[in-house]
Parts: structure tokens; sequence; C-alpha cells
């Protein structure tokens, strides 16, 4: 992969952990206003996006300074660690919004 590519590539995830992070602001911001029965659940979701939230950007770090060699398996759990985090955020958006 090339240095354009690779720039390209990082662009691109860094633009998808900036819309995590709005949905996850979503969330907070939620459990800030929510009711004391729910907010421990609330809180709980919160604690646990924010953890895969830090996997992320470690990956991401990661990925910035990977060699040519080092690239595709960094790439492979980059990706599979915000699908996780998406997946996560968007099951924590349905489940509260009942």
């Amino acid at each position: 992969m090339d240095n354009n590519s690779k720039k390209s590539y990082l662009a691109k995830l860094a633009g998808q952990l900036n819309d995590l992070d709005k949905k996850l602001n979503e969330l907070k911001a939620k459990v800030a206003s929510s009711a004391d029965t729910v907010k421990a659940d609330y809180e709980k979701a919160v604690d646990e996006l924010l953890g895969k939230r830090k996997e992320a950007e470690e990956h991401l770090q990661k990925l910035k300074t990977a060699s040519e060699e080092g690239w595709k398996e960094l790439k492979k759990g980059t990706r599979k660690a915000i699908e996780s985090m998406t997946k996560s955020i968007d099951n924590a958006i349905r489940k509260f919004k009942k």
C-alpha cells in the first residue's frame, strides 16, 4: 500500500471515529438527563463504549506508524475495533430509545 492509500485510509478511519464520537456524546447526554432508575444502565453502556473507543484509537495510532509489513495485520484489527464500537453504539442507542 502506498503512502497516499495509507493516508486516505487513515483519514477515512479518523472520520468514522469522529462520527462515533458524536454518537457517544449523544449517549452521554442521555445519561445526564436520564431518570435514576436507568442511569446505571446508561453509565455502564457508556463506560464500555469508552473502552472500545480507546481501543480503536490505539489501533489507529499504531496504523499511523506501521511499516509496510505490519500494515495489513494492523488494518484488520483497527477495522474490527471500529466495527465493534459502531455495533455497540448502535445497540446502545436502540436499547435506550425504547
